[in-house]
């Protein structure tokens, strides 16, 4: 290190001296902190990517918890116009043919006309009931069609009635739609105009002046020539497992519906799950190996959390689940385990499973807390929840950080007062030695000037 600065009195570079010796102390000590940094981040980011794989994971699993996804059933309604359909696990492989010959319609009723939204028809009371329930709003002198609109709209007790203001060439009118479609859900309106306020509201809404703009209507629809009449065009439990949706009448034409296991979905989700843990683990492995060449550890080489995570999934893999009075495990169903703790499929043996033993592969991982994707899926849980495993162990690097945070600015405050007390002590000395020399140039001066002194 070059020596530039000086002492006023001593000529030495105390400033590169006092330098020298708190950069002695100070940058072990700082290069520590930085390596502790260093491997916390490094923790933290391992941590992160642990949460990551677990959430796929998680996400294959949802695909195999309920049997929905697992029991995935293929729908075909050919080139229909009349229906769409959807079915769950429940529905039976199978063809029906559909009729429909009348879709559901909502009751609407419209009061009379007025020339201008903005007409007050008067104070008083309009009630409504609907499907046997009722409910009414009061109406002030001053609401024109869009507030009494308004208020029925936002009635806290409304039953199912839709307020419009509808303006055509005739003028506006209000019209009252029923929420629900069907007969059951046919609207009545009584007027009650406030004593003294006139018969506005009469005028407009009671008897003949209450035009029914679209008759309640029930759905008619024939399956295999069985006739079944619905209140809605969503249809439900006509056919087990079945939802239909009804969406144009024509009496005389059929369309053809054709439930079937969708092979394809079921082996999607299975080799999905297989992909997702296998992912799991090559993360596992990455984030605690060790690198032997280059002397190098990963960032969670040895930590006991993704040990124990490890150990259970491995665990878990080889486990029997009861499913109907005989244990079932992966291997049953075509899922191997290596050497190394990952899954690969037997596609002969899963092939065979999905056509032949259905109902043993949704136990397998549907079965209510027993099923395995129900077992992982609550394992990956305890780690990913809030307040989890993963959870607590980044509150407790966080903590480390802090502490290292308070550490280093504790460190840095000692290593001001070494600088201080260092430039003082030198400072000191410098004083003492300018004086020294100042009384040994003095000495020398008398010296020389002593007779007989013979100067060189």
């Amino acid at each position: 290190m070059a020596l530039t600065a000086t002492g006023i009195g001593s000529n030495l570079p105390i400033n590169d001296m006092v330098s020298a010796i708190v950069n002695a102390e100070k940058l072990p000590k700082e290069a520590l902190f930085n390596r502790t940094e260093d491997t916390i981040n490094a923790k933290v980011s391992a941590v992160g990517t642990l949460k990551s794989e677990l959430a796929k994971f998680q996400d294959a699993l949802k695909k195999l918890q309920k049997g929905n996804e697992l029991s995935a059933r293929k729908v075909s309604t050919g080139d229909s116009q009349y229906f769409k359909a959807t079915a769950d696990k429940f529905a039976q492989n199978g063809t029906y043919a559909i009729k429909v010959e009348k879709l559901a319609y909502a009751h609407k009723v419209a009061g009379d006309t007025t020339a201008l939204a903005t007409d007050k028809p008067g104070e008083g009371r309009l009630d409504f009931t609907v499907n046997g329930a009722s409910f009414g709003v009061d109406i002030a002198a001053t609401d024109d069609l869009q507030a009494i609109a308004r208020k029925i709209n936002d009635a806290s007790d409304n039953k199912g009635v839709v307020a419009t203001v509808v303006t055509s060439d005739d003028g506006s009118r209000l019209v009252f739609s029923s929420e629900k479609t069907g007969t059951d859900n046919q609207i009545s309106v009584t007027a009650t105009d406030a004593v003294g306020a006139g018969t506005g509201l009469n005028d407009m809404f009671n008897g003949a002046n209450l035009t029914e703009l679209q008759p309640a209507q029930n759905a008619v629809l024939y399956i295999d020539n069985q006739k079944i009449t619905s209140q809605s065009n969503e249809i439900k439990g006509a056919i087990t497992g079945v939802t239909l949706e009804l969406t144009k009448a024509d009496i005389g034409q059929t369309g053809t519906l054709t439930i079937s296991q969708d092979d394809t979905k079921v082996k999607e989700n299975v080799k999905g799950f297989v992909d997702s843990y296998n992912a799991l683990i090559d993360s596992i492995n990455k984030l605690s190996s060790y690198d032997a060449d280059k002397k190098k550890a990963s960032a969670l080489q040895g930590d006991p959390m993704i040990r124990s995570l490890e150990s259970q999934l491995r665990s878990m893999v080889s486990e029997r689940v009861d499913v109907d009075g005989k244990t079932i495990a992966l291997y049953d169903m075509g899922i191997k385990t290596d050497r190394y703790g990952k899954l690969s499929i037997d596609d002969a043996k899963l092939d065979k499973a999905i056509a032949e033993d259905m109902n043993s592969l949704e136990g397998l991982f549907s079965t209510e807390s027993t099923g395995l994707a129900n077992r992982f899926a609550e394992l990956a849980n305890t780690y990913t929840k809030s307040g989890g495993v993963i959870s607590t162990r980044n509150d407790t690097y966080n903590s480390e950080k802090k502490r290292l945070d308070t550490q280093r600015e504790a460190f840095s405050l000692k290593m001001k007062s070494l600088e201080s007390r260092l430039f003082k002590q030198f400072n000191k000395m410098d004083l003492v030695v300018a004086s020294l020399n100042q009384q040994t140039s003095g000495l020398i001066d008398r010296l020389n000037s002593l007779p007989g002194v013979v100067k060189g």
